[in-house]
């Protein structure tokens, strides 16, 4: 019987257990990658193509691209094709990316057949019907519209202006008016350069069976999507321009202020990257952080403050955002640099260390529970390049990483000259 008076034994994590894929290279170029498991009668394919921002030659047509695929196709128009994935229960979703743009299946395993040749005639044979690009890209400048109208957009996009420059494909966000210069013709042109089967990632997970793998690797097999005649190759020099180190974009009678603060980091497969995880975690990674407790729980300025680190696969971009009271915005940014410096000037304290270590590996095994979810780490691991052992590595280091060391990260990134502050609010 179970003993409630008694706390549940705890036990130390030396080493994770990621799920690796049965990859198949295909005759076409694509690669098809297999995780199996028999738990839930579930199947996910995630169709990744190399058609983000980074690959633009004109700004927001990789968005529209991505968007249009899903308005219908030679075969199939827009409500067909949400009615039929309606009508068996999945669903069939779209994420456009800084360097990716992936669409998602996800169905009972024994649909799959019949959903998997509607989303191959979807990706291969769209159809970039007029009328329904004209009203996607009404609807797309109208968000805008309405995003342009709110502070922590307008801070995001000038911050990130500041650290990249404003044509950098990081660039958060568009200035106004960027969309209306984007024709059907650049979107179709944008499509057939970077929509190819030789650069097609395919990862699928869940219940598959022997049959039903043999059958994906047939059917995408067939994939007919080549690169048009002079399709652009992968941009190797895109230049950054940073700009001023403190931006503000002024919205006379704002009440509140949307502040971030931040640089450029190591990329993910930087020997720093996953030391710098549990710096960031201790300054503004999680609800009992340092920023948390002096700006939201002491000073109350805030009901929240955040600090993350964001990797791309060409780059990281570390980042403090919260949203505060026009008139405290100046002493938040000096409690900022306040808490900054005094990861800088003192070590760490041992049980502040261990809380933060102990909460970072805990969330780390509830976030790969799934097979989805380890999916998703096997999916980062292929996509930015990095080593089979890459997760295991992340434990240990955070196990082993000692305060001193962080201190010394603290010293070497986060250098008060070189982050880069952008204020959106009332002056």
């Amino acid at each position: 019987m179970l003993d409630r008076t008694k706390a549940p034994e705890t036990y130390e994590i030396d080493a994770v257990s990621i799920q690796i894929a049965e990859v198949t290279h295909l005759s076409n170029g694509a690669r098809l990658h297999v995780i199996k498991s028999e738990t839930q009668p579930v199947v996910r394919l995630d169709f990744v193509f190399k058609a983000g921002k980074w690959f633009e030659d004109k700004k927001g047509v990789s968005d529209l691209a991505a968007k249009m695929l899903l308005e219908g196709s030679i075969n199939h128009t827009a409500k067909q094709i949400a009615d039929k994935v309606a009508y068996y229960g999945a669903s069939f979703d779209n994420n456009h990316g800084y360097d990716r743009t992936e669409y998602t299946l996800y169905c009972l395993s024994k649909y799959t057949s019949e959903l998997l040749a509607l989303v191959l005639d979807v990706l291969q044979n769209p159809a970039f019907p007029e009328e329904e690009f004209n009203l996607l890209k009404q609807r797309t400048i109208q968000t805008l519209k309405v995003q342009r109208q709110k502070n922590n957009y307008l801070s995001t996009h000038s911050f990130t202006q500041q650290v990249y420059g404003s044509s950098h494909p990081y660039t958060f966000g568009f200035d106004e008016g960027v969309l209306e210069a984007v024709t059907k013709e650049d979107v179709e042109r944008y499509y057939s350069k970077r929509f190819v089967a030789q650069e097609l990632e395919v990862f699928a997970s869940g219940a598959i069976n022997d049959l039903l793998q043999k059958q994906l690797e047939h059917e995408i097999s067939s994939f007919q999507l080549v690169p048009a005649a002079g399709s652009a190759a992968t941009p190797s020099s895109i230049s950054i321009a940073p700009a001023a180190k403190y931006k503000l974009v002024e919205i006379e009678d704002s009440l509140q202020s949307s502040i971030r603060i931040g640089k450029r980091f190591p990329k993910l497969d930087h020997q720093d990257y996953q030391k710098l995880l549990v710096l960031n975690e201790v300054l503004g990674g999680y609800f009992g952080s340092r920023l948390m407790r002096n700006i939201r729980e002491e000073k109350g300025y805030t009901y929240g403050i955040y600090s993350v680190i964001s990797p791309k696969e060409h780059d990281s971009l570390f980042y403090i955002g919260t949203d505060v009271n026009y008139a405290v915005t100046d002493n938040t940014v000096e409690e900022v640099q306040k808490e900054i410096k005094q990861l800088q000037q003192e070590e760490i304290p041992a049980e502040e260390l261990s809380t933060v270590k102990n909460y970072m590996l805990g969330k780390f095994l509830n976030d790969i529970s799934t097979i989805f979810d380890q999916s998703d780490r096997y999916k980062r691991i292929i996509l930015h390049e990095l080593s089979p052992e890459h997760y295991n590595n992340y434990v240990t280091t955070i196990r082993t990483v000692t305060a001193p060391e962080l201190q010394e990260l603290a010293n070497q990134y986060l250098q008060e000259e070189e982050l880069f502050t952008a204020v959106a609010g009332r002056k």
